[in-house]
């Protein structure tokens, strides 16, 4: 497996991968981020980042600075926010996931975050939030839109 900054040609890949797991408008929302980062136009820190197995996108993640609808749950001083994280979900169960987000641990580091945040929708209670308690994340509460906050200090 490696980890690389996506490219133009990866999009396609990723935006099939976003599609299995969330609606077309977000989807096409964070293709369009992930686009703009590789040409130069990124908003709130934004870095993302592709997960090859077999020269073949798997998976998808991104941080950032936190945004303001999570800063309140917040215990230090630096957070910073996991955007996404996403697998094809051909993959699941095979470690990719924890490879993926232990990488953007060591980013999220590497940028002098204090703490990663993680805002989840409900749908994805049998399947991220037992992920994310796993890797020592703790539910600490609901986004006014009724979302999951997790949070792990760093």
């Amino acid at each position: 497996m490696e980890i690389i900054k996506p490219k133009i040609e990866d999009l396609d890949k990723i935006f099939e991968i976003l599609s299995q797991w969330t609606e077309k408008e977000e989807a096409l929302k964070y293709t369009e981020r992930i686009k703009n980062e590789i040409n130069g136009m990124t908003e709130f820190n934004m870095s993302f980042w592709a997960i090859k197995k077999d020269d073949e996108v798997v998976g998808v993640g991104g941080l950032s600075d936190i945004l303001p609808a999570i800063k309140s749950f917040a215990k230090t001083e630096n957070p910073g926010e996991l955007k996404i994280l996403y697998l094809d979900n051909k993959t699941r169960g095979q470690g990719i996931g924890r490879v993926l987000l232990n990488f953007l641990e060591e980013k999220a580091k590497e940028n002098k975050y204090t703490e990663l945040m993680i805002r989840s929708a409900e749908r994805y209670k049998d399947t991220a939030y037992g992920f994310y308690e796993k890797m020592s994340y703790k539910n600490i509460g609901l986004t006014d839109n009724n979302m999951a906050v997790f949070s792990k200090e760093l």
